[in-house]
C-alpha cells in the first residue's frame, strides 16, 4: 500500500518496440564515437569507418522495425502515439518545471510516452532516417538537390549527440525522482503505477489507461 493507494506492475512496452530503441541507441552510441574518431584520429581511422559501416546496418534495421511498428504496432508504439493532443498541455507544461527545478516539482502521469517527449521521439525518428539515408548516399553523390551530403551528415549528428544526452539526463532525473521505474520500463517492458484505492487499472497486455488515474501528479 502507498498513501493509501497501492502500486501495480503492468505492460507497456512490447519487446518488439523494447528491440527497436535498443537497436537505435546502442547504434547511435557506436555510430557518434566512431564517426568522431574518423574525423579526429587518423590512425585508426580506417579500423573506426569498417565499424561505423556496420553500426549503421544496425540502426537501419532499428529504423525499420521502429517505422513498421508506428503503422502495424501496437496503439502506444503508433505515430499518433507520438503527437501532442490538447490535453497534453498542461502535463508538457508539468514536465518543464520538473526539469527546471530538478525533480522538486511533481510529474504529472502518462501511460506511455512522457509527454513532453513525444514530439521530439517522432522528430529525431525522421531526422535519424536523414542521417541513415544521406550516410548511405554521401560517398557516391556527395553532392544532391544543393546539398552538400557530408556537412549534413556532420550537422544531424551533432543534434543526434544533444538530443542523447538531454534524453538521458531526462530518463535518468525521471527514474530517480518518480515512482514508474522509467529506466527499466525499456528494458523489461513494465512501469509501475501507483493506484488509488477505489480506482482500477487495465490488465497488464492492456494498451489504455483511464485518464483520471494518469492526470493526478507523482
Amino acid at each position: 500500500m502507498v498513501n493509501g493507494g497501492h502500486t501495480q506492475r503492468v505492460l507497456v512496452w512490447s519487446g518488439w518496440m523494447r528491440l527497436a530503441h535498443w537497436l537505435i541507441a546502442l547504434s547511435v552510441i557506436v555510430l557518434l564515437a566512431t564517426g568522431w574518431l574518423v574525423k579526429l584520429a587518423p590512425s585508426v581511422a580506417n579500423s573506426a569507418s569498417e565499424v561505423h559501416k556496420l553500426a549503421s546496418i544496425g540502426l537501419t534495421l532499428g529504423l525499420i522495425l521502429r517505422v513498421w511498428l508506428l503503422i502495424a504496432g501496437p496503439v502506444n508504439a503508433r505515430w499518433k502515439a507520438l503527437l501532442p493532443v490538447r490535453a497534453d498541455i498542461d502535463k508538457m507544461g508539468m514536465m518543464l518545471r520538473f526539469y527546471v527545478t530538478m525533480g522538486k516539482s511533481p510529474q504529472p502521469r502518462w501511460y506511455a510516452h512522457n509527454p513532453l517527449w513525444a514530439p521530439l521521439y517522432f522528430l529525431i525518428l525522421i531526422i535519424l532516417l536523414v542521417q541513415a539515408l544521406s550516410g548511405l548516399l554521401m560517398e557516391a553523390h556527395p553532392l544532391m538537390l544543393g546539398f552538400y551530403l557530408p556537412s549534413v551528415h556532420d550537422f544531424w549528428a551533432t543534434v543526434i549527440l544533444v538530443f542523447s544526452c538531454l534524453h538521458v539526463i531526462a530518463v535518468v532525473l525521471q527514474d530517480a525522482k518518480g515512482t514508474a521505474s522509467d529506466v527499466s520500463a525499456m528494458i523489461n517492458g513494465h512501469r509501475i503505477f501507483i493506484v488509488e484505492d477505489g480506482d482500477t487499472m487495465p490488465a497488464q497486455d492492456t494498451r489504455t489507461i483511464s485518464l483520471d488515474q494518469i492526470g493526478k501528479p507523482r
